[in-house]
C-alpha cells in the first residue's frame, strides 16, 4: 500500500483559492488513476491524501508504482486558470507482511505507510519513503 500527500497543499488553497485547490485534487486524481496498475485500487483518503492498495505487490513493485505516480505529478505543471502550477507529492509505502497464514492487520500496515510518508516529508518532500518490513 502507498499513502500520498500533496506537498504544501495549504499554500495552494491560501495562495490561489479553494477552487484552485479543488482543481489540483481533480488533476492529481486523474494522474494517479493513469499511473496505477489495473489491479490497484486508488482512492482519496482524506483532505489532500490518497491511498493506493496494490494487491500482490512486493516492495520493488510497490516502490515502482509509487515512483511512477510521483513522476506523473511533478513532471508537468497542473493546469490552473491564469497560470500552471508545479505540484509535488510525497508518499509512504508499506508492503503487507504475513507469516504462517497470519497476515498483518490493516491498521498496522496503514501505520507503517503513514510513518514512511512522514519520513519522506521530513527528508525534504517530493520523494518516496519505504517502511521497513514488519
Amino acid at each position: 500500500m502507498a499513502l500520498f500527500d500533496i506537498d504544501h497543499f495549504k499554500r495552494v488553497n491560501d495562495g490561489f483559492g479553494h477552487d484552485a485547490g479543488d482543481a489540483v485534487l481533480r488533476e492529481f486524481a486523474k494522474r494517479l488513476k493513469a499511473a496505477v496498475r489495473a489491479s490497484d485500487l486508488a482512492c482519496r483518503f482524506g483532505g489532500e491524501e490518497f491511498a493506493v492498495l496494490m494487491p500482490g505487490a512486493d516492495a520493488d513493485t510497490a516502490a515502482t508504482v509509487a515512483e511512477r505516480i510521483r513522476q506523473a505529478v511533478c513532471d508537468a505543471p497542473f493546469p490552473l486558470p491564469g497560470e500552471p502550477l508545479t505540484v509535488t507529492v510525497s508518499a509512504g509505502v508499506a508492503v503487507a507482511a504475513g507469516a504462517a497464514g497470519m497476515p498483518e492487520a490493516r491498521e498496522a500496515l496503514l501505520k507503517r505507510a503513514d510513518a514512511a510518508l512522514y519520513d519522506a516529508k521530513r527528508a525534504g518532500r517530493n520523494r518516496i519513503g519505504m517502511a521497513e518490513a514488519a
